[in-house]
Order: structure tokens, then sequence, then C-alpha cells
């Protein structure tokens, strides 16, 4: 697959933007608490319960499936409450809040106003219902709650008796279950001590290190963009900092307030070529917070394109270079059989041209020998460049054998050989043809 150089560069410089983009609410994540967004319960991390006064109670049933519960019994002080409060974590806000509640004592009576179920945040009152014939309240609330367009730093729902002094005419209580809080974290993390690890030129697998670090939902995960698409995603928590529902459009759902850690150090991530289409593509690794904010950590092109200059940095050259070609010969016959004398200086020539028939230049061309004593095939040479002109040169060393030469040109590297020449040369050492002996093992 052909990608073309300039978009490569404008989307290496968008990736940034299209990592955190991923999520309708780009900046926010969601607690869920008593059940989760599967429906599975669990243990309200983040919901505290201050001492209850007079014969208030609180129970936390979600680790069974059940609600937290505030409620009160007839208190003939007068002083009873019940409390239940989720405070935003640092550096992250409350801008929105949902369960499932269920009220018991509110509806209409002819008591006197001397119980009150409160539902409120810093900013002030979203719900009440003081009990009385003049309630607005008329019967106990069943229907979801759902308040969006906060900016809280905590959110309460209380139950009391508003009679000081004397005594509440009712009991009152207040069920919430499947509590859903949206925490606003509108700041990215934070990347140093980038370092490439392995640039994958020779290994196939380019492999970057980093550290990171996030105020707010912590550290969640490093995602990989190629060609400004997220392509993979790799966890940098532990078991708190996973999406709590794989299956919905939506990663960034938690069961704890803070799920990530607040730093991550020597996180390392690989991008191996093996999984891209063919061709050059823009690959960046990213990382994002609880959030879905997200840094730029390292942007490159991979696989690279084996040259240098002008015919790399637009499409059309771009796409003579994935069809270059390589020739090769020995200097003194240009041919690609040669035969010499021990200890003969030999010197090859050869020359990379793309397909309309202009110099590839800084091509790297991978020379390997074919020994004829073992039949291996060893690598000798890996910097050997075109100049200019597309040319190459490589001077053999004085005491080799008779062998073959190949060399391997790689239109990207890493990746696939797109042209090779093999020059045969054959060495004659007192007449006779030179294949050095290999040595016994003992």
């Amino acid at each position: 697959m052909f990608r073309s150089p300039w978009r490569l560069a404008l989307l290496a410089a968008a990736v940034v933007a299209l990592a955190g983009a991923t999520s309708a609410s780009a900046d926010t994540y969601t607690v869920f608490s008593c059940k989760g967004p599967t429906g599975a319960p669990n243990t309200a991390v983040g919901w505290a319960a201050p001492t209850p006064t007079g014969v208030g109670h609180v129970t936390n049933s979600c680790p069974g499936a059940g609600p937290l519960s505030a409620y009160i019994d007839t208190d003939p002080s007068g002083t009873a409450s019940a409390t239940w409060s989720f405070a935003a974590p640092t550096d992250t806000q409350i801008v929105r809040f949902g369960a499932s509640r269920h009220t018991t004592g509110v509806s209409q009576g002819t008591q006197s106003l001397d119980v009150q179920y409160l539902l409120t945040t810093n900013q002030g009152t979203l719900e009440s219902c003081a009990v009385s014939d003049t309630s607005s309240c008329v019967a106990n609330l069943t229907d979801p709650v759902s308040k969006e367009g906060l900016a809280a730093s905590y959110i309460q729902f209380r139950v009391l008796c508003t009679n000081v002094g004397s005594s509440c005419s009712r009991p009152l209580r207040a069920d919430f279950d499947s509590l859903q809080v949206g925490l606003k974290d509108g700041v990215a993390p934070l990347v140093g001590g980038v370092r490439v690890i392995d640039s994958g030129d020779s290994s196939g697998i380019l492999t970057v290190g980093y550290n990171a670090s996030d105020a707010g939902g912590g550290v969640y995960r490093a995602v990989v963009n190629v060609d400004g698409k997220p392509t993979a995603v790799q966890p940098l928590g532990g078991a708190d900092c996973a999406d709590a529902n794989p299956g919905d459009a939506d990663p960034y759902q938690f069961l704890v307030p803070v799920p990530c850690p607040p730093a991550v150090n020597g996180a390392v991530t690989k991008i191996d070529y093996r999984t891209l289409p063919a061709g050059p593509h823009a690959v960046e690794i990213a990382v994002e917070d609880a959030a879905g904010n997200s840094t730029s950590v390292f942007a490159t092109q991979f696989p690279k394109v084996n040259a240098e200059g002008a015919p790399s940095t637009t499409p059309a050259g771009i796409k003579r270079i994935l069809n270059g070609r390589l020739k090769v010969w020995f200097s003194k016959t240009r041919n690609r059989r040669f035969a010499s004398i021990y200890g003969q200086r030999v010197v090859t020539r050869g020359r990379l041209l793309d397909s309309a028939g202009k110099p590839i230049r800084g091509a790297r061309i991978d020379v390997f020998h074919r020994l004829r004593s073992s039949g291996h095939r060893r690598l000798l040479k890996t910097g050997l460049k075109t100049r200019a002109d597309g040319r190459i040169t490589l001077i053999l060393p004085l005491n080799v054998d008779t062998r073959g030469i190949e060399y391997d040109f790689r239109a990207v590297r890493p990746g696939k050989i797109t042209s090779r020449q093999i020059l045969r040369l054959t060495v004659k050492r007192h007449g006779r043809t030179f294949i050095r002996k290999l040595k016994s093992r003992t």
C-alpha cells in the first residue's frame, strides 16, 4: 500500500489531536458505583458516609448487588441525619451525575414539615423533598435521576429530621443504585525521558521507551496511531486502570475515582512492521490519561523510505523508489562474474535507479557473502550508502576466497527486499580455485 509523504508529514503532526478524539467527551471519564456499566456489582469506591446522628443509618449493600442507603427512624431528639457523599479527586471536577434513585417516606401527608431528603453539590441543591402537605414531592421518587452541566467538587444525598429540639413525624429513606459520576480532567499527561531503544531498521520492531505522569485520573494507556488512526492500545496501569465495559464504544469507564497510576516510569511501546500494511507510514505513540487527554510521545515514518533528499519527499518520488532497481558489477570487467588471483585487490561498483531511471541517493544497501566453504550467508556490511548519483563502491578484502557477493536493496526499512544482485567471484591460488578450508572444532 502506497502512502504519499506529504500526507505522512501532515498526519504525523495531527495524530495528537486525533488520539484524544475517540470519546464523545474528550476530557471526561465516568466512575460507576454499586453496579458497573455491564450490571456487575462493585463496592462503590469513592463514596463515603460520615457518622450518622441520632437514629440515622447508612448501609452499603453494593457488593451484594444492593444500593447505598441513608435512612432515619422516628427520632425523639430531632437530630437524626444520614448522608452519603462523593468527593471529586484532586484536579478533577464533577460534571454530571446519574443514578437509579428511590425514596421512601416523602409523599404528601398531614404531618408537619420535619423530615427532608436532599441531593446537593457545593454549588447548590439539585433535589429537595421536605415532607408536608404542601411538598412538591407528591409521591416517592422512583425515576432515575440525571444531572448534567455540573461543575462541582462533591455530590451528596442526605435524609434528616429538621425539627431540632423535638421529634420527627415519620421515617425517611433514600436508596441509590447504579451511580454514575462524570469527572472532568482537562490536563493532558506529561511525557519525558523519551528514547528510541530500537529503530526497527534491522529487527523490524520499533521500540521506544519513555516516562509519563498525570494529575487527575492517572496514566491510562499508550495508543499507537498509524496514518492518523488508532490501531493498537497498550495498558499502562493495573487492574483498576481498565475499561469497565470493553464491549461498548466508550473506553473511559472505571469503577474507582482515580483508576490509573499518577506516574509510569520505564514504559516501553513496540511497533512490529509486520502488523502494518506494506509501504511507509506515519506512526505515532501517544499516552492517554483516564479522561482521554492525549500527549504525543514519539512520531516518525515507519517503515522508512530508504532514500534521502527530494525523491523521498514527493508522492511521485516515493512511488518510483518503491520500484527501484539495483545493478552491480566488478569494476575491471563490468560483469557479474570475475576471476581474480588471491591477494589481488577486487573492486565492485553499482548503481541504484528508481523506476524513472533517476538515481536514488542515500539508500542503504546490505551486503552478504555467500561462502562456498560452508554454504552459509554472512552479513558483511549494512552501512553501504548510495552517493548523490546513486552509485556505490565496495572494495573487497585482500584475503577473500571464492564466494558469492549479494547486494540487497530494500525500498523501505524494515521491509522485504526490493532488488537483489549477486556477483560471483572466483579466486585462484597456485593455479587452483581457492576455497578456504573450515577450521575443525575441537
